[in-house]
């Protein structure tokens, strides 16, 4: 095989390391050639590119039958009376995969003589994603596969789990107040150095040890590594845990005992809060003790939680339940600002659930079925 320089009118020997791929350059362009010609009306990139995979496919294919029949020859491979598929394996009938890059054939079954000498990396959740090791291997530190830590399976990359790497020199920022996140504190993550660079963690069926999730959604990082997570915080009831910064900084992960500063998750059994101010009581164990012992000085005095909305169950403060909440307008319950906006009907009245059914009008009793037939 010659290279033949039309320039100068010479022809050049193919290096020996380059002929494999230039036989397959050849192959390819003589069996695209014998293909339908696209019009130049309908012809387009992407038409253009699924007939060359189509056709790079076949070509593998059949160089796999070939490979097929010089194991035949050498007496260990007997395909003789089966029939020819190119979509299955001529030895076992199971199903041929390609490798997503250069699209190499090989048998999916691993006990198969048909298997390709070269491993193959498959998703075992995404079936269709499938690169030989060569492919993989040049695809260096942003490989499409990636082995799961903790089942051991190829896994897409993106469906990985990753720790960022913990923010680092993040400064102190006080909150406007306290129901919403630090301003400025989104930012500082994502301009902060990082503890490491990304981190690579296991599939969505496994879980590492060590391992946790935040609660703030708007964490630096959605799973965050055993060398990360120090710091961190846990409610006392144990089912929540926060990375130490949100856990500092948002104010909607944790509620903070005013008296002893212990840290509680909203669903705590162990405090309580008011749901229009985020104010919280005394926690149940400093409660119990301030009845026993002199009263210490509060970085801020705990609220008093005086009503629960007739709706919702909620609990309010007494500020709050005085100038925010509004009372049924017949059991005189009161109700949160949430549950009144859901409670306001076109007949100028606000009635707590418990009211509609025996008391609303027409509007208002259409307005509880269509609320519960959309939960």
């Amino acid at each position: 095989m010659q290279i033949e320089d039309k320039v100068y009118d010479v022809r050049i020997p193919v290096p020996g390391e380059l002929v494999p791929d230039m036989k397959d350059i050849y192959d390819f362009v003589v069996a695209r050639s014998q293909k339908l010609i696209i019009s130049s009306r309908d012809s387009d990139y992407w038409a253009e590119c699924d007939l060359a995979r189509k056709v790079s496919k076949q070509l593998h294919v059949q160089k796999y039958c070939e490979r097929l029949l010089q194991q035949e020859g050498d007496g260990t491979v007997d395909i003789a009376g089966l029939r020819s598929d190119t979509s299955r394996c001529p030895i076992c009938d199971s199903s041929l995969i390609h490798c997503n890059s250069c699209q190499v054939a090989s048998c999916e079954s691993h006990d198969c003589r048909g298997f390709s000498d070269s491993p193959f990396a498959r998703c075992v959740k995404h079936k269709m994603e499938v690169l030989c090791f060569p492919c993989l291997q040049g695809q260096g530190s942003k490989r499409e596969l990636e082995k799961c830590p903790g089942c051991n399976s190829w896994c897409c990359a993106r469906d990985l789990s990753s720790c960022t790497g913990h923010p680092l020199n993040i400064p102190p920022m006080p909150c406007v107040n306290n129901k919403f996140i630090a301003p400025g504190l989104i930012t500082a993550y994502a301009e902060s150095a990082r503890a490491h660079p990304p981190k690579r963690g296991s599939c969505m069926e496994c879980k590492l040890p060590g391992w946790r999730s935040c609660r703030n959604k708007l964490c630096w990082s959605h799973s965050i590594c055993p060398e990360c997570t120090s710091g961190g915080l846990t409610c006392m009831c144990g089912e929540v845990w926060a990375c130490d910064l949100c856990a500092e900084h948002d104010p909607s992960v944790f509620i903070r005992c005013p008296r002893c500063r212990r840290l509680f998750c909203y669903s705590c059994c162990y405090i309580d809060d008011c749901v229009l101010c985020n104010g919280s009581n005394l926690c149940y164990d400093c409660a119990e003790e301030v009845s026993e012992t002199d009263d210490k000085e509060l970085e801020e005095m705990p609220v008093k939680l005086v009503a629960s909305c007739g709706s919702c169950e909620v609990k309010m403060c007494d500020l709050c339940e005085s100038h925010l909440a509004v009372s049924c307008a017949v059991c005189s319950n009161r109700l949160c600002t949430p549950c009144v906006r859901d409670a306001e009907c076109l007949c100028n009245r606000v009635l707590c659930d418990g009211c509609v059914t025996d008391h609303g009008c027409g509007l208002c009793s259409q307005r509880h079925r269509d609320d519960s037939d959309g939960s």
